[in-house]
């Protein structure tokens, strides 16, 4: 698997134990075009983000903010060009890799998402923000008005589910007990 195309990062010694620190990031021409391919989209024309790091106790911090990005997919329909803009928030905790195993007080709640590993003293925000793209971009996305609907070009007849068993009925010659 390819990695992630966005390699920012924060050192979590550079953050006050007693402050939220504030970032915000946006993505140059080369990374944009990176974000693109590895999302496998036909055009992201802006991809930006606000985030807040607080610390916590135990080593731990919480990362929360605003990814907003202005992209175009092609339709899952006709592959006509779809042009979507989305603003998703977001909130993560980030553990030392050795509390993720921890103590039945650490436990994370069932309806939480379970907090992320801090990788050498660094938080990755990029890779944050790379998957929180992946994952808030429309799947199969489409126009107003695109349907799935199916019309035959011609009046075809309605198939009977037993067309191929007419065709091995005995012929009309044929006596029948």
């Amino acid at each position: 698997m390819k990695s992630l195309p966005l390699q920012w990062s924060v050192d979590i010694n550079k953050v006050s134990r007693t402050t939220p620190a504030i970032y915000s990031y946006e993505a140059g021409s080369g990374e944009l075009e990176a974000i693109k391919d590895y999302a496998g989209i036909e055009d992201l024309t802006n991809f930006k983000a606000q985030v807040e790091i607080a610390a916590l106790a135990g080593g731990r911090f919480r990362v929360s903010g605003t990814l907003s990005a202005s992209l175009v997919q092609a339709s899952v329909v006709d592959l006509k060009a779809v042009p979507s803009h989305f603003s998703e928030s977001f909130s993560v905790e980030y553990w030392p890799a050795e509390a993720l195993g921890g103590a039945e007080g650490d436990a994370v709640p069932f309806d939480a998402d379970p907090p992320e590993p801090i990788a050498g003293g660094r938080i990755p925000i990029g890779e944050l923000l790379c998957e929180l793209f992946l994952v808030s971009i429309d799947p199969y996305p489409r126009n107003e008005g695109d349907s799935f609907e199916w019309k035959p070009a011609r009046n075809e007849p309605e198939a009977s589910p037993f067309a191929g068993l007419a065709q091995l009925r005995p012929g009309k010659d044929r006596v029948q007990d």
